[in-house]
């Protein structure tokens, strides 16, 4: 049973709000947790070294949860574009590469990144990259995206072509 344009629409405004809300509420949270016992360290102790570069390995950390936050609300504007009767492959296959590029990097951020500057900062982890089997599975997810985008751009063209024709 397919679902009327109007059902589709509607179901997809309600998603943009949830994706709305989730994000903002996703955004406060890694906000205040990366940064607010760091910094009120940071302020109480009078900015020792120590506890700046605890504050910097925080900010390392927030870097791919920002990416992840930049990801969602991307989707939530694609799920606005259906809302909006956009129902064609461009801002679909747009969203899925962009969501795409900024997952895998965030992914390969947390993997590769986040555990060597921390380390370089002198909070010695033991590590110099995190395995990490979720991050390497969104991080297969968000590449395969950008496939998914590429396939989908090349369908709506060879649909054009085919729309010309009869």
């Amino acid at each position: 049973m397919s679902e009327s344009t109007a059902e589709i629409q509607r179901r997809s405004g309600q998603l943009r709000r949830f994706v709305t809300v989730l994000w903002a509420g996703s955004a406060a949270l890694v906000v205040l947790e990366r940064f607010s016992s760091a910094t009120i360290a940071a302020v109480r102790s009078g900015f020792a070294d120590a506890d700046v570069r605890w504050l910097a390995c925080q900010a390392a950390s927030f870097v791919p949860e920002a990416l992840f936050l930049v990801g969602l609300w991307w989707v939530r504007g694609a799920l606005a574009a259906f809302a909006r009767g956009e129902w064609f492959a461009s801002p679909i296959a747009r969203m899925l590469e962009r969501v795409g590029v900024v997952v895998a990097c965030g992914a390969f951020a947390r993997i590769f990144v986040v555990p060597g500057v921390c380390r370089l900062l002198g909070l010695d982890s033991g590590y110099w990259i995190a395995f990490d089997a979720s991050a390497l599975v969104l991080g297969a997810i968000g590449l395969s995206f950008t496939a998914i985008a590429s396939v989908l751009r090349r369908a709506s063209a060879v649909q054009a072509e085919l729309d010309e024709i009869f």
